[in-house]
């Protein structure tokens, strides 16, 4: 057991320390208090130890000194008042600076450690003044404090000024234990809203060179009183603004900065290439813009060039300029599914740029890919059509051509029709360039790309926000109108939509073949249509979605699937949808991931009032539901080596196709057919190109895809070596094999036995080709390109007269291949300064592959609709720039063999050669945001014809095409 010190302790352990600091002064206090101390210190001597502590208090109250804290500690001590000997023994360690005196006092404390309770008070931040079980004893001092009680139960209060009181209740003291407590005091603080049209702008508080405490918009947490808040952005001018800040209040300021500018001045070679400083469109070359000073980034784009950035620095009232040389570049998407350039592409690739698409005012797509190597334009009146490279069977409706609509698929599910006039879209408004893929692709896109691709390319992400309208006439009698709105939230999201509409009387057509009993050769008044398009995309990010629904309904004139010439009320009508989702993330610098998914519609209706009973006409539909989806993957695995790998896949909801004699009263006759049904297909596929060089590129692709319709998986190959031999020189060698399924239409289609019979038997097409293509760039702007190419198809599907019934049509797949053998050469000079000119020539010689036979049947003529010659010139020229541009086209389309290929089959015959010249002048008035365009279609009025299907009536062989034609654009733009 710990005993307590012995209150008379020997004489020579009293520490009596004279105050030697104090000055000796006539001064009454001093006096007084040095006679208190001596008092004090008789008094103690003699072990009066209460009267010895009234006189060392009385001493320190008149004068506080260090030395008597001591004393009175001891007095205290000696009193076996441990708790207040405690306090005073603190206190007087914390003045005293002596080290010896220090050890003194720390033994002491040491010594009647066991005899207190002692409490440790710390607070954050320190200073605190303490208090113990009321305010109104006085303090215990400030913290960080160590004070001494007797055993028991305190209440602990911290004050400190600009701070919230701090209450402990409850405290436990323990005889011989050191408690301590722990106190965090909170500011008393006010809470202060800064917004701004400055976002980011760095906000100080009554130190405009202080730290920043926040970026607008931010809450500041402010002591109270009067504030000034220091706004400070690049660019702008500096703003001091007062605010009362109350406590525990919250106050809103909005506080506007003044821009400090200078100018910068973009020009470049290429007018129109839009301007972008920090991301925020502001003009198109040439232009003047003021922009804040500081350090900006300027963006100049344009379409077919690569894009340039800059970083100027921008000094207030001085001009900044940039003269920019824009180098010119045509990138393609649709042969690698990537966008690359047109000479790094494994296919023969062609591009109608936006620029050409605008001069010419092109109505449609066939027209606008009239005189584009390899590509020949045929038009029954039913639907214009396309052929590639020698081969364009009539009544195939494109079905060996896959269009695209930024990627997606746009062809039917019923026939894989190809639909490329006023059947697929009402105008080329909302396009930036058309793609054109010659050669197979089925090794990317599947069934369908047999002949080729063309992939329409909308316009881009980097428009600004603005709306347009159309009004347009063009052909025969269209009377066209557009409206367009795009949003650009900001450099990664936005997102445009249009709408439109067309309609045509038609023409009259010449139909001399059909003449007779009541049908005196000419259809009058009923060659007419009428459409809609709706249009659209929103993007954000890596995230986009397209839509696209298009319907057409036309009058069929010509005698088409068994139907009266010239008669009213013969219609066909097809409605197109789309919906597709895209998510293309980039996963790292060397990996993206690419999905879509989709949903898409087609609808066909006609009436057809045949010949053998045009009061109870035959009514014919055609109902596709379909999803699909794709996911790849895209590798840079190592430098120069570039892998992708994907899978995509097809289910088909709903293939109905139904045809039925309905007379005028609506009652069906009994020759109705029905065909329901669902079908899939599954594919995957992977490509590698490497370029182990900058002379040599290898490209190799495999594709395997299984059909649910004929029970079987086909292979798709290709292979493509570029080698660039010299600086400006391209040589590319192609091969690869491609295949055309046959459609639901094909296999499953009769009309009741009216005219044509099922033909579930068929095989799929199947094509080989192999294609040698040089370039030899010539400066900056020109290019020359020769190529040769063969193809060898096989199991082509072809309308033949059923062997059981001759009366009857189906579909076969013909007996003897095609070969065509094929050249073609043009020289180029690229858009550049409203400048552009091209020449090409194409020829193509297609023949069946047969073994001599003695049955008629077997014989084999000439390939129908096989133009072997196509030449073409285009050029324009800026007569004014920008407000006057002349371009002109001339095409000639060699003579072609009609349908008539069979021994057995009439006399075949040769139309006579096209030649069409077309000619326009547009040009925009800026300041207004007015683009208009006037021309002529087939200046000469050049009359020819193309060979139609076995669909038509046997003395009809072909179809008259379109004549002379005007047009009319105007356009008017906000932004």
């Amino acid at each position: 057991m710990t005993r307590a010190p012995s209150r008379r302790s020997p004489r020579w352990a009293l520490a009596i320390v004279l105050a030697a600091s104090v000055p000796l002064r006539a001064d009454d206090l001093a006096d007084e208090a040095d006679l208190q101390f001596e008092l004090g210190a008789d008094r103690y001597r003699r072990g009066d130890f209460r009267e010895a502590l009234e006189h060392f208090l009385a001493s320190n109250r008149l004068v506080p000194n260090r030395n008597v804290l001591f004393n009175i500690a001891r007095s205290y001590e000696q009193l076996t008042r441990y708790p207040d000997a405690h306090r005073y023994y603190t206190q007087a360690l914390g003045s005293e600076t002596d080290p010896g005196s220090r050890a003194n006092i720390e033994a002491a404390l040491r010594r009647i450690s066991p005899y207190v309770a002692a409490l440790r008070v710390t607070t954050t931040p320190p200073g605190a003044t303490l208090y113990i079980d009321r305010r109104d004893l006085g303090p215990r001092g400030v913290s960080p404090r160590v004070l001494a009680f007797q055993p028991g139960r305190v209440r602990v209060i911290a004050e400190l000024e600009g701070h919230e009181p701090v209450t402990v209740e409850g405290v436990d003291l323990r005889l011989g234990v050191e408690t301590p407590v722990v106190l965090s005091m909170r500011r008393i603080l006010g809470r202060v809203h800064v917004e701004g049209n400055v976002r980011g702008a760095s906000v100080r508080v009554d130190d405009a060179n202080g730290p920043v405490l926040g970026s607008v918009p931010c809450d500041l947490e402010l002591p109270p009183g009067r504030r000034t808040l220091h706004l400070s952005a690049e660019g702008y001018r500096p703003l001091a603004e007062g605010v009362d800040v109350a406590a525990r209040d919250t106050r809103s300021v909005t506080l506007a900065l003044t821009p400090v500018t200078g100018r910068v001045v973009v020009s470049a070679d290429e007018r129109d290439a839009l301007v972008e400083i920090d991301g925020r469109p502001v003009g198109f070359t040439p232009a003047v813009v003021d922009a804040q000073v500081g350090r900006r980034r300027v963006r100049v784009s344009r379409a077919g060039f690569r894009t340039i950035e800059q970083t100027v620095s921008v000094t207030e009232g001085a001009q900044t300029r940039l003269d920019l040389a824009l180098r010119q570049v045509e990138e393609v998407t649709a042969a690698s599914r990537a966008a690359e350039a047109v000479e790094d592409a494994p296919s023969s690739v062609s591009i109608i740029s936006g620029a050409e698409l605008r001069a010419m005012a092109y109505p449609t797509v066939t027209e606008a890919l009239r005189g584009t190597r390899g590509i020949f334009l045929s038009d029954d009146r039913n639907y214009p059509t396309v052929g590639f490279r020698g081969y364009g069977r009539p009544g195939d409706y494109g079905n060996r051509v896959l269009v695209l609509l930024d990627g997606a698929p746009m062809n039917d599910s019923w026939l894989n029709s190809a639909y490329l006039g006023y059947d697929l879209r009402t105008d080329l408004e909302d396009l930036a360039r058309i793609e054109v893929v010659r050669g197979p692709g089925s090794v990317l896109y599947g069934t369908g790309a047999f002949s080729g691709v063309v992939n329409l390319v909308s316009r881009g992400r980097e428009e600004p926000t603005g709306v347009e309208g159309t009004l347009s006439t063009n052909q025969e009698g269209v009377a066209r109108a557009r409206v367009m709105g795009r949003y650009r939230a900001n450099a990664h999201s936005g997102v445009w939509a249009s709408v439109s509409g067309a309609r045509s009387p038609g023409r009259d057509i010449a139909l001399p073949a059909l003449a007779g009993p009541g049908f005196d050769g000419t259809a009058r008044g009923v060659d007419g249509f009428e459409n809609g398009t709706l249009l659209g995309r929103a993007w954000y990010r890596a995230f986009s979605m397209q839509w696209s629904l298009h319907s057409r309904r036309k009058d069929v004139p010509g005698g088409a699937y068994d139907t009266v010439p010239g008669l009213a009320g013969t219609y066909l009508a097809d409605t197109r949808g789309l919906l597709e989702l895209r998510f293309d993330p980039r996963l790292s610098d060397s990996a993206q991931l690419i999905t879509r998914l989709s949903l898409n519609h087609y609808a066909y209706r006609s009436v057809l009032r045949h010949t053998d009973d045009p009061t109870n006409p035959g009514r014919e539909t055609f109902n596709g539901t379909w999803i699909e989806g794709e996911i790849r993957g895209a590798f840079e695995v190592a430098r120069g080596l570039r892998l992708n790998v994907g899978a995509q896949g097809q289910y088909h909801l709903d293939a109905t196709q139904t045809s039925a004699l309905v007379r005028e009263d609506r009652m069906r006759l009994p020759t109705d057919f029905r065909d329901s049904r669902t079908f899939g297909i599954a594919a995957g596929y992977a490509t590698a190109e490497w370029a182990p060089s900058e002379q040599v590129r290898v490209s190799g692709a495999f594709r395997g895809e299984y059909f649910s319709t004929i029970g079987r998986a086909l292979p798709a190959p290709r292979l493509a070596l570029i080698i660039r031999p010299y600086t400006g020189g391209n040589l590319k060698l192609m091969a690869g094999r491609a295949f055309r399924v046959p459609s639901i239409y094909e296999l499953y289609y009769n009309d009741g036995g009216q005219t044509q019979e099922a033909s579930p038997g068929l095989l799929p097409e199947t094509v080989w080709s192999g294609e040698v293509e040089f370039s030899h760039r010539i400066g900056s702007a020109w290019t020359a390109l020769v190529s040769g190419y063969a193809n060898y198809l096989d199991n082509l599907i072809a309308l033949r007269e059923s062997t059981a019934n001759p009366a009857l049509i189906r579909y076969e797949n013909t007996r003897a291949p095609v070969l065509t053998l094929g050249g073609e050469a043009e020289l180029r000079r690229e858009w550049r300064q409203g400048w552009m000119v091209s020449a090409s020539y194409s020829f193509q010689r297609s023949r069946y592959i047969v073994e001599a036979s003695s049955r008629p049947q077997d014989a084999l003529r000439e390939v129908p609709n096989a133009p072997e010659h196509l030449f073409s010139v285009r050029a324009a020229v800026p007569v004014v720039p920008e407000l006057f541009t002349l371009m002109s086209r001339l095409t000639v389309e060699g003579p072609r063999f009609d349908r008539f290929d069979r021994g057995t089959d009439p006399a075949q015959r040769r139309t006579d050669p096209g030649v069409v010249w077309d000619v326009a002048l547009s040009g925009r008035v800026e300041r207004w945001g007015v683009r208009y365009a006037v021309g002529v279609y087939n200046v000469f009025d050049w009359r020819y014809v193309t060979p139609v299907s076995g669909e038509f009536d046997e003395r009809l062989r072909s179809m008259p095409q379109l004549g002379r034609s005007f047009l009319f654009s105007a356009t008017v733009a906000t932004r």
